[in-house]
């Protein structure tokens, strides 16, 4: 009988998603643990028990990692092809059986040679062929065959840092050096910032020289920030100009942002503004339908801050931060770059300060709302209505931290909201249990007087984010938006672990919003 793929897609996402106990609730419920003659279901299998390992520890892990391997060899031995057979190759040294990991290693080495028309990509056929050298101790060939899979691939930064990660676990488990490997990582992702006080000049200027020359000293492939007036423009148009991908992340609307830090300006800067705005990889506007204040400034800066540190973290890279700040002695209190400057250093990443005096009067300056403030919004769903959902709710509420925002019953989901996102965390792993879903938004919120609850009460878009994920959320997970994980890299890095598991549709003139999976971290690497 055939097996429906929909069931085999619905199991790795919610694996995805962190719900393992799910996804092998369901594995085991459509009768897929009896078959022993479908590679797809045998893969899915050893992926399921892969994920197990990474979650425990010690001899349990040991056996999670030997049955892993079984799955993945039945699969190969079920017309799988090399895939499943590498697997089980790596994941046998892991367990412990060296001798296997080697013959299995030889076998899928001559399984890549002699099917090179397997459907699979140049890149994971040299990838593989270097991974199975690897495991032989081949170390040179597998060198010339890692570069080889780079070469076939250059842009392929995320398969790249797939395979590195995998290279590093499989030559710590031989306990050999894994420096070599550093040569073919992807390249650095920076955050930058700086003041803005700086004239247009039309041509090379000490500075340019300097932003040029760190750049290419730190080897940056991939920047991230705002595009004011001043600093942020030199910087975005010296990442530009040397090929890197520029993700530009701006407070409030393209508008809104433009006609409070670039036209005031001059003409020029807006001109610069809207040639780099142009050639950006990605444009991300934080809250679009809000003027920006300087509560939404701030939070832009963490969520750049954050993207910056995730994408390094995604490409099994670093992240840098570079500032350009001026020579009059301004501390964190006084500026956003400052700002920017402790919260960096407060994580432990590496910072590249270049000095620059002011040659304008400073433009205006972002008012503050007092009724808006950034913090991060649960929304907790339980898998049916009524009191009996509520009162569950109530029940692990009990157990989390105090919430800065009390809970509130929406009519679909309760919300509640924390002004430290490493609290929300904790609360939100706490409440999910097995049935509850749970969905997070960080950023903007305003909070009403509600008289007839006789507190107070969240309200906009936040809400709205925090709800949609939560709906989004399978049973037992908790799913949080694209800005939450951002600010998570740079405010509570060792909280949890995010994985991107899709996106929230968006009202319309706006971009989608991505959606991550949270959970708590592996016990160890997998």
């Amino acid at each position: 009988m055939p097996v429906d793929k929909q069931v085999l897609l619905s199991i790795i996402t919610n694996a995805r998603a962190g719900a393992l106990d799910h996804a092998r609730f369901l594995f085991e419920q459509a009768g897929l643990a009896a078959i022993v003659d479908d590679a797809a279901v045998l893969s899915v299998k050893g992926r399921l028990l892969k994920d197990m390992a990474g979650r425990t520890a010690g001899t349990a892990r040991l056996q999670l990692y030997g049955d892993a391997a079984q799955a993945y060899r039945q699969a190969a031995d079920a017309g799988g092809g090399t895939y499943p057979l590498i697997n089980a190759a790596t994941l046998s040294l892991l367990c412990g059986a060296e001798a296997t990991s080697r013959m299995l290693a030889g076998e899928a080495l001559a399984r890549v040679a002699a099917h090179p028309d397997e459907p699979e990509t140049p890149y994971y056929h040299a990838a593989t062929r270097a991974e199975a050298l690897v495991l032989l101790g081949r170390k040179e060939e597998a060198r010339a065959a890692l570069g080889e899979a780079v070469a076939l691939a250059p842009l392929a930064w995320e398969d790249h840092a797939s395979t590195l990660r995998q290279f590093a676990i499989i030559l710590d488990a031989l306990g050999q050096d894994s420096a070599w490997l550093d040569m073919l990582r992807p390249p650095r992702s920076l955050h930058f910032g700086g003041h803005m006080a700086f004239r247009a000049h039309s041509g090379a200027t000490a500075l340019t020289h300097d932003v040029a020359a760190a750049l290419e000293d730190e080897r940056i492939g991939f920047g991230y920030g705002a595009l004011a007036a001043g600093a942020d423009i030199i910087v975005a148009e010296a990442l530009l100009d040397r090929g890197a991908a520029l993700h530009v992340i701006l407070p409030g609307g393209t508008a809104g942002f433009a006609a409070l830090s670039v036209d005031p300006w001059g003409p020029e800067w807006r001109s610069r503004f809207d040639a780099a705005l142009a050639r950006a990889e990605t444009v991300r506007t934080v809250e679009p339908r809000t003027v920006p204040d300087e509560t939404m400034i701030a939070l832009a800066d963490e969520i750049a801050m954050g993207s910056a540190l995730a994408n390094a973290h995604l490409l099994a890279s670093e992240a840098v931060q570079l500032l350009v700040l001026a020579d009059d002695g301004e501390s964190p209190v006084d500026s956003a770059s400052g700002r920017a400057r402790t919260a960096w250093s407060r994580v432990g990443h590496r910072q590249k300060i270049l000095r620059a005096p002011r040659e304008i009067v400073d433009g205006p300056s972002a008012a503050e709302v007092a009724s808006r403030y950034r913090t991060a919004v649960l929304a907790i769903r339980a898998p049916g209505s009524g009191e009996g959902g509520l009162a569950a709710i109530k029940a692990a509420l009990d157990r989390c931290p105090t919430p800065d925002v009390a809970a509130a019953f929406t009519g679909n989901e309760v919300v509640l909201a924390y002004d430290d996102v490493a609290l929300a965390v904790q609360a939100a792993l706490v409440v999910k249990g097995e049935t509850l879903r749970v969905g997070g938004h960080y950023g903007i919120a305003e909070s009403v007087d509600d008289p007839f609850a006789g507190s107070l009460r969240l309200i906009g878009r936040a809400v709205d984010l925090a709800c949609a994920a939560a709906a989004s959320a399978p049973a037992g997970t908790i799913c949080v938006t694209d800005d939450f994980a951002s600010a998570l890299a740079i405010i509570a890095p060792d909280a949890s672990r995010v994985e991107y598991v899709g996106e929230l549709a968006s009202p319309a003139g706006e971009s989608p919003v991505g959606l991550f999976a949270l959970r708590l971290p592996d016990r160890g690497q997998s």
